[in-house]
């Protein structure tokens, strides 16, 4: 525990400028608190089999207390200013080798008084969580415009987090089991450049973390690739974090084209 004994070392050092009219008492209990303070964190540490530990927690909520607001300087020195709790917890789990599930955050405030049951060791520590962000579940209404090629229906609008692009409304296995729907469905018994697109080309799907719709290539025997701006950007084949697309994009499937527009933004414009 070196560098924790080299940080207690420097918070006594910043104290003794800010302290010299007061007693090596106060400037004692003052650092007493915040190694109590760490020592807790520590004691809410899980202990896991193979020796692994883990801290859970994403918030903590700290209150310490101020007997005299003559203090108030010192106090936030130690625990406040600089984000310095919060510092010093990260150094003494980090001593510890113990893993932090997600991003920590350390509140801190300095209080004029506590509850009874905690008053007298001077400090108090709510652990908890911060709230899991929110996702837009809202699905953005989408409409495609079929410009080079012949589908079932030349513009269409959907309002779904999965849309499949390829040649047939339904596509039928060697035993006659139906294995995909096609939302965007371009006629097979159309000439070039419909039979350039697979049964199953690609699709669309809505990630609602970012809010965005992301295009992927299902293995297509002729690629997929999206025009935007007068560049060309293909999309990878197979599993992949996909292509988020832009309202006006073109989308090429083979040599088939469609163009894709949400509708949000269509009528902002």
């Amino acid at each position: 525990m070196n560098r924790l004994h080299d940080l207690e070392r420097r918070i006594d050092e910043k104290l003794r400028g800010l302290l010299r009219s007061s007693s090596a008492e106060q400037k004692r209990e003052i650092l007493e608190i915040h190694r109590a303070v760490l020592d807790d964190v520590a004691a809410h540490v899980d202990t896991l089999p193979r020796h692994k530990k883990v801290f859970v927690y994403t918030l903590l909520e700290v209150q310490i207390l101020l007997p005299d607001l003559a203090h108030r300087r010192s106090y936030e020195l130690v625990f406040v200013e600089a984000d310095a709790l919060s510092r010093d917890i990260r150094l003494r789990l980090e001593e510890e080798r113990v893993e932090l599930l997600a991003q920590l955050s350390v509140q801190v405030e300095l209080v004029s008084e506590l509850p009874a049951d905690v008053a007298v060791r001077g400090f108090d520590v709510h652990y908890g969580s911060n709230p899991a962000p929110q996702t837009t579940e809202e699905v953005t209404e989408v409409r495609f415009t079929i410009i080079s090629g012949s589908a079932q229906q030349q513009e269409l609008r959907l309002k779904k987090k999965r849309i499949n692009l390829g040649r047939l409304a339904e596509v039928i296995d060697a035993e006659q089991r139906l294995t995909r729907q096609n939302d965007v469905a371009f006629r097979d018994d159309a000439p070039a450049p419909n039979q350039s697109v697979s049964r199953a080309h690609a699709h669309i799907e809505f990630d609602s973390d970012k809010a965005v719709f992301r295009l992927f290539d299902d293995r297509s025997a002729h690629g997929t690739t999206v025009i935007r701006e007068g560049s060309l950007i293909p999309v990878p084949p197979g599993p992949s974090k996909g292509i988020a697309l832009r309202d006006g994009d073109e989308i090429v499937l083979g040599q088939a084209r469609l163009r894709f527009e949400e509708m949000s933004a269509t009528r902002e414009n």
